[in-house]
């Protein structure tokens, strides 16, 4: 054998291994194209008709027996002629097939074959085959096979991939799960599916304790179930049918979990669980209200209510009793959160200062702020306390205040102050704390200066003001009006005493014309009473009138009396007209009660009028009297003349003696204090005294025994001549400073001139104080 006929054997063999290579190749395409697709054929038999076990033990093993002849016609076939373990195709079939492949080569490969197989092997035969060998062997025989052939087959596998996506896809994969599952098991009896499902539409099964819980289901399949039950605690009922395949149940407040099941048509469902959610909600509820120290109310507690009306500053206590609950909030403008110490207490405090609404809130893991109950409390202010006053002036000295008050308040006072200050410095306060009771409403008296230290002829300004005892707001404190006071001084005191006599002495001098007036109606009187043996009504009435008048003439006289005695007491420095004045008073204060006596006796006559004599007699004793009386009071009324003059002019000489003081002061004071407007100050008051000693001249001479008043009216004049003098020289110098200021030529300067001024009235106000101190 040649060795090209030897490569020609070699070629076809590794045309025949790629020939059966390419059978293999598509058989395991079309086994897993063709298996998988009656794979599907059969699991979709049984989705669709639901076979008994019989039937699925056929379908079963008919499934085994389709893909073991498939496995053998293309996988096992092609590997056993791959291998040689089968007869497959021999050369010729072989030359065929690539004959047809190649055209050059025809019929030439299965020729040099076949001659090959002549018996007859003569050297001419061999030599031919080698040279139809020689001529085939450049052809590529494994290229008549084309592998790549098979993809085609790629589509006929792609039919199955589809349909396992698109069921994928769909959601459906549990029709091929589920006949899988049945048709492996065969043995196994299956019940066919409902022709409808129940499906609970609620988001979840939680329903909230003591509420209604509306439980949805709809049903989805072939059929649709006109009505549908509900199965719980042993129990069945009827859905409430609100739509096609479309149902409701309500759940009336739940308190505890539920089980249940739907059923329609001989279909029921699974079992189904709602779960109980338990609400945060308050079991008891108090309020402890702590009110501020200063009201004096008692603490107390309110229980199952948030609501209260109290005192401003109140601190209040929430305590309260949970089930179920996690958190309390109380909202307002500050949010609280309430403290927990054990399980289901919880307790919160605030202070109260105005008016405030807030709710509470309880919440727990599962509900949040579940229940909210609004509340209010209401806070009463402390009121500002008031003040009521009423202030009366010492009739006598007119130097007295008495104030007559009332505070009241709410809850009480810490304390009431009498504030008093000079009127030009106010800083300079001073406090008098007045005791009062610590009730509601108080009373007090009080008297001003009393026996505060008070500056005389300095002008004060006074008033009350009381605190409350509400510490919340630090004591709140009102003022009552403000007082103007000035104490008189000693000077001014004797010269109100002065001009009290005066007044005295002219209401003395009024009382004595009406004596004797008095005196000519007695006289008619006691001669009508004679000449008449009864008395008509007319007479009793003039009597009456009379009787009248004597009353009001003896009040008169007491009132002079204790006037003139009390003016009396104010002058301090012993007097023997002092003395005397007191002697007369008191004996005229037993000769008007020995009046009062004798009136009185004859009102009661006059009632009884059968006893005309003894009215007479009456009438005569009280006619002697009322002359004595009469005399008694021109006694008293030149005492008190005399007194009076005696005094003015102890006081006279006291004011000439300052009034030498002061302008000799004024003498000796410096350019800028000694001016005009001072002097003629001093010259008004000089004028003043002058007319007042006039005055007090022309009293003295009405006085039976008038006393001596000395008068120098040349000293006067001369004193009056030098102020005027000085007024004149002030009035100059002043002029000098007003005008202008600079050198005049040749002469004085300016200020030389306002010296010598001041000079000379200097010397004129010096003259005026020596000539007042030899007055």
């Amino acid at each position: 054998m040649t060795s090209n006929f030897k490569n020609i054997q070699n070629k076809l063999e590794a045309f025949i291994k790629r020939y059966y290579t390419n059978e293999l190749l598509k058989g395991a395409i079309l086994f897993f194209a063709i298996g998988l697709l009656y794979f599907l054929f059969t699991l979709f038999i049984e989705h669709v008709l639901w076979l008994n076990t019989l039937a699925r033990t056929i379908l079963f093993w008919l499934f085994i027996a389709v893909e073991i002849a498939l496995i053998f016609k293309f996988i096992a076939t092609p590997l056993a002629k791959l291998f040689k373990l089968q007869k497959g195709i021999n050369y010729e079939n072989a030359s065929r097939i690539i004959g047809q492949h190649f055209p050059e080569v025809n019929d030439k490969l299965l020729n040099v074959l076949q001659l090959h197989q002549n018996e007859s092997q003569s050297e001419l035969l061999l030599a031919s085959i080698d040279q139809k060998s020689l001529e085939l062997h450049p052809i590529p025989f494994k290229l008549a096979i084309n592998l790549k052939k098979n993809i085609g087959y790629l589509k006929y596998a792609a039919i199955p991939v589809l349909i396992l996506l698109l069921t994928f896809l769909t959601g459906n994969s549990s029709w091929f799960s589920d006949s899988y599952e049945r048709v492996v098991h065969y043995k196994t009896a299956y019940e066919p599916p409902a022709p409808f499902q129940f499906f609970v539409v609620n988001d979840d099964l939680k329903a909230i304790e003591n509420k209604d819980f509306k439980l949805i289901v709809k049903t989805a399949g072939e059929l649709t179930p006109e009505s549908a039950q509900i199965t719980y605690n042993n129990e069945t009922y009827f859905l409430q049918q609100k739509g096609v395949g479309e149902f409701e149940y309500v759940f009336s407040q739940l308190k505890t979990d539920i089980n249940f099941e739907l059923s329609a048509n001989e279909v029921r469902s699974k079992p189904y669980d709602i779960k109980i959610i338990e609400v945060p909600s308050l079991l008891s509820f108090e309020m402890v209200l702590d009110y501020p120290d200063y009201t004096k109310k008692k603490d107390e507690t309110i229980k199952s209510t948030g609501n209260a009306l109290v005192p401003e500053g109140t601190h209040i206590f929430w305590r309260l009793k949970t089930k179920a609950t996690e958190h309390v909030y109380l909202y307002a403008q500050d949010t609280i959160d309430f403290a927990s110490d054990k399980l289901g207490m919880f307790e919160a405090s605030k202070r109260v200062y105005n008016n405030l609404d807030y709710s509470l809130s309880t919440s727990n893991k599962d509900l949040q702020n579940y229940e909210n109950l609004a509340f209010s409390i209401g806070v009463v202010k402390d009121e500002y306390p008031e003040i009521d006053l009423k202030v009366e002036t010492d009739s006598l000295d007119l130097q007295t205040l008495y104030f007559y008050g009332q505070v009241s308040d709410d809850y009480g006072f810490s304390k009431l102050q009498l504030v008093y200050y000079p009127s030009d410095d106010e800083k300079n306060k001073q406090f008098e704390t007045i005791p009062i009771s610590n009730s509601n409403i108080a009373e007090f008296i009080s008297t001003f200066p009393n026996n505060l230290n008070i500056e005389a002829g300095i002008p004060y300004e006074l008033y009350f003001q009381v605190s409350d005892n509400d510490r919340v707001n630090k004591y709140k404190t009102v003022k009552s009006h403000v007082f103007s006071y000035r104490k008189r001084t000693k000077e001014e005191d004797a010269q109100k005493n002065l001009e009290e006599q005066s007044e005295t002495i002219k209401d003395l001098n009024k009382s004595l014309e009406k004596f004797d007036a008095q005196d000519k109606r007695l006289h008619e009187l006691t001669k009508t009473q004679k000449e008449k043996s009864n008395l008509n009504f007319n007479d009793k009435k003039k009597l009456e009138s009379f009787f009248k008048r004597q009353k009001q003439q003896d009040d008169m006289m007491k009132n002079f009396n204790k006037k003139l005695k009390n003016n009396l007491d104010e002058f301090q420095k012993e007097d023997p007209f002092k003395e005397d004045l007191k002697e007369r008073l008191k004996e005229n204060e037993e000769q008007l009660k020995k009046d009062e006596k004798l009136l009185d006796e004859l009102k009661e006559l006059l009632e009884k009028i059968n006893k005309e004599d003894v009215i007479t007699k009456k009438l005569e004793a009280l006619a002697k009297q009322n002359k004595n009386k009469k005399r008694s009071l021109e006694q008293l009324l030149e005492l008190t003349k005399r007194f009076y003059v005696e005094k003015k002019l102890d006081k006279l000489k006291d004011d000439l003696n300052k009034l030498a003081e002061e302008q000799e002061k004024l003498s000796n004071k410096s350019e800028e204090e000694n001016t005009k407007e001072k002097q003629e100050a001093l010259n008004k008051e000089f004028e003043d005294f002058s007319k007042q000693l006039e005055d007090l001249k022309k009293d003295s001479k009405a006085l039976k025994k008038p006393i001596d008043i000395p008068q120098d009216k040349l000293e006067e004049n001369a004193i009056k001549k030098e102020q005027e003098n000085a007024s004149e020289s002030l009035e100059k110098k002043e002029q000098e400073q007003a005008g202008e200021k600079e050198e005049e030529k040749g002469g004085e300067k300016p200020k030389d001139k306002q010296n010598q001024n001041l000079k000379n009235a200097q010397k004129s106000q010096k003259k005026a104080a020596q000539k007042m101190k030899k007055m």
